[in-house]
């Protein structure tokens, strides 16, 4: 028996995090759904609580397996749904509870084979939401609101738009053609460009329907050799434009790209692993082309400093200095300018009172004549 949404939900060591996710799943207003929960060899009480639920709700299914992953654990899920559309959820995340209604509603109107929606962060130690371009589809013009689009629509935003694969629904049929990258992390920008580039109709819902929680022990925020995988991840990317034969219309982009993944990773890895990161950049460096950088339009002063860094360094001691060297010279220069350009407009704001206090006296002298 099929239903109309199977909800994938990896889990794994998040016993403390786990009821919520599955308390906004249970509460959904929407009823025709399954969730596929995915016990990763998770070692705390995450299971018993999985158990627990899928008790008290026969639409929670329960699939127990040694550790392979989140890539492993979602493999494992789509293999298993029955359903005619696919949300992967994170189990420290949690879904509105009009998510699956809004979602459904949505996707039988379009019949995408990809619905991207808005997310927020929730940010567990602050206490805070927030949103962003990427969390908000800011960076996806409202043309496209009513009608589905294809990677081609989308060129000159390729590499802007939210790689995540929780904040979009997947019709089955098309899902069938793809799995996640196993043994490799940042699997989520790999898994986004590889389905991305063959969808055919891709919608946008502009609805805030997922809650993503920062939290300092995620797997997002470590930094030991599994961060060299990037290489991996982008070369993939790479052959994929490549392939589809767009490589020269979107490389200034896509290099722009490189160094922003890059620099993501190498600030977040452990000190261990920093020389060699380097290193591995510099062997990389022709491959990925980035001698073809020609001009910084459009590029944060961070990234820049970041690039520019790359072949003066020969070591990561020297390239954190050079780094931080560019990043001082950079804001210098700026505000320099900027105090130029204040103090010009005092200059002239001077001029201008001083114009009228002449005028407002002899106005005065006339009076008194």
């Amino acid at each position: 028996m099929s239903t109309k949404i199977s909800v994938v939900l990896p889990v794994y060591n998040v016993a403390n995090y786990l009821r919520k996710c599955l308390d906004s799943l249970i509460n959904q207003t929407f009823e025709d759904f399954e969730v596929i929960c995915v016990n990763d060899g998770s070692t705390d009480l995450s299971l018993g609580i999985l158990e627990g639920y899928s008790v008290r709700d026969s639409r929670f299914k329960i699939i127990t397996q040694e550790n392979k992953g989140l890539s492993g654990a979602r493999n494992t899920g789509i293999k298993h749904v029955r359903g005619e559309y696919v949300l992967f959820v994170d189990s420290d995340d949690w879904l509105e509870e009009n998510a699956l209604e809004e979602l459904y509603n949505h996707v039988k109107v379009f019949d995408s084979d990809i619905t991207m929606f808005k997310f927020q962060f929730y940010d567990e130690t602050a206490k805070e939401y927030s949103e962003g371009p990427f969390t908000n589809l800011e960076i996806i013009p409202d043309s496209f609101d009513d009608l589905n689009f294809d990677y081609n629509d989308v060129l000159d935003i390729l590499f802007k738009i939210s790689h995540a694969p929780f904040n979009k629904l997947y019709k089955k049929s098309f899902l069938d053609n793809f799995l996640f990258p196993e043994g490799l992390i940042y699997e989520d920008l790999y898994f986004f460009y590889t389905v991305f580039f063959s969808a055919e109709k891709t919608s946008v819902l502009r609805k805030i329907l997922y809650n993503y929680r920062i939290r300092d022990n995620s797997i997002s925020t470590t930094g030991d050799g599994k961060s060299f995988d990037i290489f991996k991840v982008l070369a993939h990317v790479r052959e994929i434009l490549k392939e589809k034969e767009i490589y020269e219309e979107v490389k200034d982009e896509f290099l722009m790209f490189i160094i922003v993944n890059l620099k993501f990773v190498y600030l977040r890895l452990n000190l261990e692993f920093k020389d060699r990161f380097i290193e591995v950049i510099k062997e990389k460096y022709e491959y990925f082309n980035l001698d073809d950088v020609c001009d910084f339009e459009g590029w944060h002063y961070e990234d820049q400093s970041f690039y520019k860094s790359i072949c003066i360094s020969k070591n990561s001691e020297i390239f954190d200095l050079n780094y931080e060297k560019l990043q001082a010279e950079f804001l210098l220069n700026h505000y320099k300018t900027l105090s130029e350009v204040l103090q010009n407009e005092v200059n002239a704001l001077k001029e201008e009172l001083k114009k009228n206090n002449s005028n407002d006296n002899k106005f005065r002298k006339l009076i008194r004549f």
